[in-house]
């Protein structure tokens, strides 16, 4: 099941995090409603206390939510939409679109989840920004109204366990959020990301009933969503409690259940449940740590909310699938990037082919290549330093006085490092054939290439303390086409003239699936397609053994480059896939190089030169190379 693509790729780069949902990612909205926020009289009693010791927020206080840390990693705030430049408008204890009434137990200033979106909507005149991360976290407070079988009240009634009654209300309240996110999308939303519900690890998502109508409201979400044409990232935060039931220590837990003594905060005598929103580290809050490293070593907080540390977990999760996509899309603009710098080594063995032949009128070269390149990601986003190197060897023959023809073969490779660690491999293997022409003042060349490209994936993502590690291998190839040409102006030694040129490349990424992780994903098939043109000017110098040459050039990319990567979650069938745009760089930038020729004896000929870009965004690159030509 696919999702419907997102907009542009260009504005990927979040100027707000907007959260609505339920004390999941609430960041404390409560805190500016005193003294009651509706959770009853022993809560409230505690209320004013607790914020005025820096308590107020469903966790270890004064450590950040998941909503706080995630906007934090792409330099945003999540603040409570009632305090000054808030966009969070999650209340704990909401439903997903129905309110709380007084006799159910549940925090009566919380604010239903349709209602929060279209009071966002509201606030914003209907047009929801389109540069905007959204988070939704909710449905918790939905299947337990369900299936508490505790209490009963006009309000509150009991359905039985598994009972069509209890999953009929968990569809409809689903369906009900899936329409109202579904405006959100119609009103200019892209970028959304959706959690599901915990829901197969027993001990820790409730019984098999209730782990049931879980799995039963992310199914009915995240299938209408879908079915709804949003594109949404679908978080499987089930696969991560798994990953850390399976193995508590290696995320540093000592205790990751909800049995009191085990969790971070104290439970204060008076109160029931929910006491993470009175926890502050202060001595003086109503719940205080049980101990100084409670909120790194407990999972939870309370006997439903995470810890700090629990918090940043689930933030690290989300934030892995925001930028994954585009860090892959760095497989196809690196290939982009290495095929200009081979095609630059060509053009200049051919220009040393056509200033001496042999009485045969065959030439070889050879040329290795070798460069740095740095590729900036939007804000927020990982960083992609590579170093690409290139080896190439040839053959020409000169077919007139004017006209050579030829033939090289070229192998490339480099190894790509993403900044939150790890990186990736491309080996491309090439041949190429190519015209070069001179008469009289006038000149060109065109270079047409075939590589085949593989890659090696090591995808590594911090989550917690841990790294998880993320292996998978895929091909490609990259067709291209590059012609050259310009007018000579002679005055004495010194040749000079324009140049003007036009590169035209397609990348195709073939899809593929990590291996290793929770954070695993599958990738789907890329194509880049690259038009650069080339405007500038050559100058050289003839003189004697040596010939010094330079040029400068201005390139612009004519070709679309708004593209987006589909990812996959691998750990969960039914979630759908999802769009993020790669990585958009500058489409102007200017390249120069400085070189020379060196006659070595007759018909051999040595060539070095070193070459950088300047000017493009985000981008920074530059190289040498070192070749010889021999003539026979």
């Amino acid at each position: 099941m696919v999702a419907a693509t997102a907009g542009a790729a260009s504005a990927q780069n979040f100027n707000q995090a907007i959260v609505f949902g339920d004390s999941s990612v609430d960041s404390g909205f409560y805190k500016n409603v005193l003294p009651d926020p509706g959770g009853g009289a022993n809560f409230n009693t505690l209320w004013a206390g607790a914020v005025a010791a820096g308590a107020g927020k469903p966790t270890s206080s004064p450590g950040l939510m998941n909503s706080e840390a995630l906007a934090a990693y792409f330099g945003l705030t999540a603040l409570p939409s009632n305090q000054p430049g808030g966009t969070n408008y999650a209340t704990s204890g909401a439903r997903s679109a129905q309110p709380n009434a007084a006799d159910e137990g549940l925090f009566l200033a919380a604010v239903p989840m349709t209602t929060q979106i279209a009071n966002y909507l509201a606030a914003v005149g209907g047009h929801a920004n389109p540069s905007g991360l959204y988070l939704i976290g909710g449905g918790g407070n939905d299947v337990a109204f369900a299936t508490d079988q505790t209490r009963s009240t006009a309000n509150f009634p009991i359905f039985p366990l598994g009972s069509a009654a209890a999953d009929t209300y968990i569809v409809n309240q689903a369906n009900l959020l899936v329409a109202s996110i579904a405006q959100l999308k119609a009103a200019g939303a892209r970028y959304i990301l959706v959690p599901d519900l915990p829901f197969s690890f027993p001990g820790g998502a409730g019984n098999a009933d209730v782990r049931a109508d879980r799995l039963l409201y992310s199914a009915t979400l995240w299938s209408g969503l879908a079915a709804a044409g949003v594109n949404f990232i679908p978080a499987d935060f089930n696969s991560v409690r798994l990953a850390i039931s399976a193995n508590p220590s290696a995320f540093g837990f000592e205790f990751i259940d909800t049995q009191l003594g085990h969790t971070a905060c104290v439970k204060p005598a008076t109160v029931s449940g929910a006491w993470a929103l009175l926890c502050s580290s202060d001595p003086a809050a109503p719940s205080t740590f049980a101990s100084p490293t409670a909120d790194q070593t407990r999972l939870f907080a309370d006997e439903q909310h995470l810890s700090t540390a629990g918090q940043k977990i689930q933030a690290d999760y989300y934030y892995s699938l925001v930028v994954a996509p585009s860090q892959i899309s760095f497989l196809a603009e690196n290939a982009v990037k290495a095929r200009t710098r081979f095609i630059n080594a060509a053009q200049n063995q051919i220009n040393v082919s056509q200033d001496q032949r042999g009485p045969s009128g065959f030439n070889m070269w050879a040329t290795g290549d070798v460069s740095y390149l740095s590729m900036n990601n939007y804000q927020g986003f990982p960083n992609d330093p590579s170093t690409p190197a290139t080896l190439a060897a040839g053959m020409d023959f000169r077919v007139t006085s004017n006209l050579i023809v030829g033939g090289a073969v070229s192998t490339g490779t480099l190894r790509s490092k993403f900044s939150t660690t790890g990186d990736f491999t491309q080996d491309e293997i090439a041949a190429s054939i190519y015209v070069g022409f001179r008469g009289g003042p006038w000149w060109g060349n065109a270079i047409a290439t075939y590589g085949h490209l593989d890659y090696g994936v090591n995808r590594t993502v911090p989550i917690g303390i841990t790294l998880q590690f993320n292996k998978g291998s895929t091909s490609g190839n990259n067709w291209s086409l590059a012609t050259e040409g310009g007018y000579k102006f002679k005055q004495g030694p010194v040749t000079h003239g324009p140049v003007v040129g036009l590169t035209l490349q397609r990348v195709t990424v073939g899809d593929f699936t990590e291996a290793g992780s929770f954070t695993s994903l599958s990738f789907g098939e890329q194509t880049r397609n690259s038009a650069i043109s080339t405007l500038g000017y050559r100058a050289t110098i003839d003189w004697g053994l040596w010939r010094p040459f330079a040029q400068v050039a201005w390139n612009h990319e004519l070709a679309n480059t708004d593209r987006e990567v589909a990812a996959s979650l691998t750990t969960v069938d039914f979630a759908p896939s999802y769009h993020m745009p790669a990585v958009l760089l500058g489409r102007d930038w200017g390249t120069a190089s400085v070189g020379t020729t060196l006659k070595l004896g007759p018909g051999t000929t040595l060539l070095g030169s070193v070459t950088t870009d300047f000017g493009q965004h985000d981008v920074r690159t530059y190289g040498a190379q070192f070749g010889l030509n021999i003539a026979f």
